[in-house]
């Protein structure tokens, strides 16, 4: 069979051959591409991802084998060394016998199931209140942002702990439902600014020329180009609900025993500080984990979503 020559792409006028040959013929990549490959070259992104993405799977998948043994208490295996076979407990147990494996992973499941509720309803009331007033404008526009000021005037987190106490601390809900209503104006801000500036782009101005209702344009052509930012607030809100879960804990307005938290897991080991100095640290570091991957993983993805960014390689 006689083998096929692709024929020379012939010169344009005003064009040599060499001209024509150099053309780049590297395969456009989309917008979303370009965002996994800007994200996979931050290293430290790509930890975050792995570290989040493991402790998540493993505050899930334990408690959930375990069932309540995070709460059963034995005084014949208190302050029990390490043991890896019969019973498993490789951080030992507690002053009261409990295990300290199983139950840092019930309250790791605790403060994560915390964070990322509160960061849904940061977002949705953010991005609400943001896209009416940035679609708006006009009284409305202004009307919201007065509201945002004033929320952003009160000490945000005196007001969380006023709700907590008002409501009755204690309560996971209640905790949620006190962070969500107090840390949304930062997504309510973004949002509206993303929308003020794509209102007036052609697109959306070609979709309003055809007929589309304002929810269709807010829906289809305008929400989705706005939520990069809202992306990268929320990962980053991760970071700040844990850390305000557990101080609630620690300051007994949180979550109260015998559930398990971060922060009440802190709190009743300071009396044994210097005796089981371990019944602080293996919570304290359990935290500045999730701190540190929710940290680097928002920092990654602010990068990587921001289209000025050059690909390296």
């Amino acid at each position: 069979m006689e083998s096929t020559q692709l024929a020379p792409i012939p010169a344009a006028a005003g064009q040599t051959q060499s001209m024509v040959d150099e053309v780049d013929l590297t395969p456009v990549r989309t917008y979303w591409q370009l965002v996994r490959q800007r994200f996979m070259q931050h290293r430290l992104a790509v930890v975050g991802l792995i570290l989040m993405t493991t402790l998540t799977t493993m505050a899930i998948v334990i408690p959930t084998v375990t069932g309540d043994a995070y709460q059963k208490t034995s005084l014949t295996l208190a302050n029990h060394p390490a043991s890896f076979i019969n019973p498993f407990a490789p951080f030992g147990f507690d002053t009261i016998g409990q295990n300290i494996f199983i139950r840092l992973m019930k309250a790791l499941q605790t403060s994560l199931f915390v964070a990322f509720s509160a960061v849904t309803i940061i977002v949705v009331i953010g991005v609400t209140v943001g896209a009416v007033a940035g679609y708006l404008g006009g009284r409305v526009d202004n009307a919201l942002m007065r509201l945002v000021d004033i929320v952003l005037s009160l000490p945000s987190f005196f007001l969380i702990v006023m709700l907590v106490a008002l409501w009755g601390s204690g309560n996971p809900a209640v905790v949620i439902f006190a962070i969500g209503l107090v840390g949304w104006t930062t997504a309510a801000r973004l949002v509206r600014g993303e929308f003020l500036s794509l209102r007036e782009t052609d697109y959306v101005q070609a979709a309003r020329a055809l007929g589309a209702d304002d929810r269709r344009i807010v829906l289809r052509h305008m929400l989705p180009a706005a939520m990069a930012p809202v992306i990268v607030a929320a990962t980053l809100g991760i970071a700040d609900s844990v850390v305000v879960e557990a101080t609630l804990s620690y300051l007994s307005f949180g979550i109260s025993p015998p559930e398990a938290s971060l922060g009440n897991m802190l709190t009743n080991a300071l009396e044994f500080f210097f005796r089981s100095p371990a019944l602080i640290f293996i919570p304290g570091i359990t935290l500045i984990l999730v701190v540190l991957a929710a940290s680097f993983l928002g920092d990654g993805l602010r990068d990587a979503l921001d289209p000025r960014q050059r690909v390296k390689g």
